[in-house]
């Protein structure tokens, strides 16, 4: 029941959401809603928090739980006009809770190897200045190049180069004069000292540093092998 002594629109709009007021305090608070735009805002924001976390619970692990509701908490809109963001951003989280276990295992990852997942599922790279290698000509495997760029691979720096082939699965390369990090449960690979192989996310993942330090990334692991004899075979150390 909504009082002015006792108007608390967080906790209101939690007894509303939740069911627990009786048929006439909810009559009258749903009444109330009209006019206080404090009690809105509470109640929308529960029960689209409400949706994805009960949308989430048997994909997503427990810690994703948590972050779903603090970002729910954090995009509260201050007036209803201003909607379209919050509605924009909770999409967002529902995708997220949507990929929660292929994050999470992500995050998991030494940054540089989580970083390149990222940049495979975005399907793009955040770009730091064009890349200072010629892309390597995979198109005899029926790879063609999309885009390359000069990238960060949290602290790696590389070129990253994206394929496709005409069915549109995506492979993706990035050249650097470091090794990379070896990816969790990674196992040995003839790629030189460095080389290993390992599947992450549902994707296939295989790293080696010879001529020069490489990481290849496909959907598709038939496409990994064909893209890595062409890779060795065209470049350079220089």
């Amino acid at each position: 029941m909504i009082r002015r002594h006792s108007h608390d629109p967080e906790r209101n709009a939690a007894r509303y959401v939740s069911g627990e007021l009786r048929r006439r305090d909810r009559a009258r608070f749903e009444g109330h809603l009209l006019e206080c735009e404090d009690c809105w805002r509470e109640v929308w924001l529960g029960r689209a928090g409400r949706r994805l976390v009960d949308a989430s619970r048997e994909i997503a692990p427990p810690g994703l739980r948590e972050d779903v509701s603090a970002a729910v908490g954090f995009v509260a809109p201050r007036s209803r006009p201003r909607l379209w963001p919050v509605l924009l951003a909770l999409v967002g989280i529902a995708a997220l809770s949507v990929s929660g276990v292929a994050l999470v295992r992500a995050h998991r990852e030494p940054a540089p190897i989580a970083s390149a997942l990222a940049a495979y599922h975005a399907g793009t790279f955040t770009a730091t200045g064009p890349a200072a290698r010629r892309a390597p000509d995979l198109s005899t495997g029926g790879l063609l190049l999309v885009s390359s760029a000069r990238v960060d691979l949290a602290g790696v720096a590389a070129d990253g180069f994206v394929y496709q082939d005409t069915s549109g699965q995506r492979v993706l390369l990035f050249l650097s004069n470091r090794s990379f990090p070896s990816a969790r449960g990674a196992v040995s690979h003839p790629g030189g000292p460095n080389g290993w192989q390992a599947a992450a996310d549902g994707l296939t993942l295989v790293c080696g540093d010879r001529p020069l330090p490489y990481l290849l990334i496909a959907g598709n692991p038939s496409l990994i092998g064909p893209a890595e004899r062409l890779v060795t075979g065209s470049i350079t150390s220089t």
